[in-house]
Order: structure tokens, then sequence, then C-alpha cells
């Protein structure tokens, strides 16, 4: 595999631990549901599960696009043979442009869901 400013930034090992967070996270918002319905807590709470599902969202879409969002703040990547600084400042804009737009799909579907989650939570009995 071999690094494209703008489009692709991990190999295979860094996506492996990408997906992880997407799971992690994922188990995270459901352990969050089941614990303010356990207790609980006012409904409107369920709206917290953004973040753990933002979280979700961006394990699984680094992990299916080949791109970390935090390599591209930090200005290095890694194609497999280990982490290298990205020195072009195109390359790195391009980037970090992906970055932003990633980011924003992630908290725009962690958002969605936890909207959803709320919407189930108020109608169900």
């Amino acid at each position: 595999m071999e690094y494209q400013p703008g489009v692709c930034n991990i190999g295979p090992a860094q996506r492996r631990r990408r997906l992880l967070l997407g799971v992690v996270s994922l188990l995270a918002a459901a352990a969050l549901v089941a614990a303010i319905l356990a207790v609980g807590w006012p409904r409107w709470t369920l709206v917290l599960t953004t973040f753990p599902l933002y979280g979700a969202a961006m394990g699984y879409f680094q992990h299916r696009e080949r791109f970390c969002v935090g390599f591209a703040g930090m200005g290095v990547f890694d194609a497999g043979d280990g982490t290298e600084r990205v020195d072009d400042p195109e390359a790195l804009a391009a980037d970090r442009r992906r970055a932003v737009r990633l980011n924003v799909k992630s908290l725009a579907v962690g958002g969605l869901l936890a909207v959803a989650i709320y919407g189930v939570a108020v109608v169900a009995p």
C-alpha cells in the first residue's frame, strides 16, 4: 500500500486499529443506552449517545476509507512501514481537508443515530 495525499494515509494494521475503535465505541453506546434505561434517567439523556456513536462512525469510516483523521492532524502517515512525516504542504493540506470531511460525516452520523435512539425511546412504552 502507498500513501496518497487526501486519499489514503494508513495501512492494514492501522485500519484494524480504527475498526476496533469503532466496535468498542459502538459497544459503549449500547452500554450507555442500557444504563440510562436501567437507572431511569430522563429520556433526553439518550442524546449523550452521540459521543460514543461518533466514535463508532469515526472508527468505521477511517477503516473503510483507509484514512486516519488524527494522523492528518499531526502531519504523518503510516502505510505499513512505520510512521513518516508529510513534508509537502499541498499533501498536508489535502489530508487536513479530508480529515475535516470525515469528522463532519462522523459527527452527523453519530448525531442522527442518537436522535433516532431518543425517538424510539420516546415512542416505545
